[in-house]
């Protein structure tokens, strides 16, 4: 069976299990489009796994060719969908932390149903998190922003910390560009609440002392 966390085997020079061992933390970026962010958290991280997920094929394949020439054997991408990935390929309780940085807001009214931030994604983001984890977030659009938040409340998740700053780790091109621009950006952090003493160091579990 094709391991459907290996966008193209041809690819990606990168060995590894067939497929991903879901003992072990895993983090999912979801559009990473040309940022290399992700690569830097696998490289500061070789016990976890980070799987991202791209709907652009042209960036999916140049992801794959620096996953290969960092010699990172962490790494998984699929391309696709991310709502394909929620639906079958993530089981719950799996996932120690989503990134969503500026995702597409698709600003017009009749695109709004294009946003893959709805009411159902993030139900299916709260199932596939261990308890503790964590939904990282960030969008320039005040629109998204305020369905962001009404979607995440009903799915259950607690709002961590909001700011107009976005940290050094999490700064993508895009944050760059409205930061030069001197354009509102809010960043975000949501929790999957846990039983007590299960709190979120960027998703991973930290059992009581």
């Amino acid at each position: 069976m094709r391991n459907p966390f290996h966008f193209d085997p041809a690819q990606v020079a990168v060995d590894g299990p067939s497929a991903l061992d879901l003992g072990r933390p895993l983090h999912v970026e979801v559009g990473f489009g040309k940022d290399v962010r992700i690569l830097r958290e696998a490289a500061q991280r070789p016990d976890d796994w980070f799987l991202g997920v791209e709907i652009s094929r042209k960036k999916a394949v140049k992801f794959c060719q620096k996953v290969a020439r960092a010699g990172l054997r962490n790494v998984r991408a699929f391309n696709g969908d991310v709502r394909s990935v929620l639906q079958e390929m993530l089981p719950p309780g799996s996932v120690s932390s989503f990134t969503v940085l500026f995702p597409d807001p698709w600003p017009k009214r009749r695109q709004r149903k294009h946003r893959w931030i709805q009411e159902e994604t993030a139900h299916r983001v709260a199932r596939a998190l261990v308890p503790g984890g964590e939904v990282t977030v960030a969008t320039d659009h005040a629109g998204y922003l305020g369905q962001i938040r009404a979607c995440f409340l009903l799915a259950g998740l607690v709002l961590e910390h909001e700011s107009p700053e976005i940290p050094e780790g999490d700064r993508t091109l895009f944050a760059e560009r409205f930061q030069r621009l001197a354009q509102g950006v809010t960043y975000q952090r949501w929790r999957k609440a846990g039983p007590k003493g299960q709190e979120s160091d960027r998703g991973r579990r930290i059992p009581t002392t």
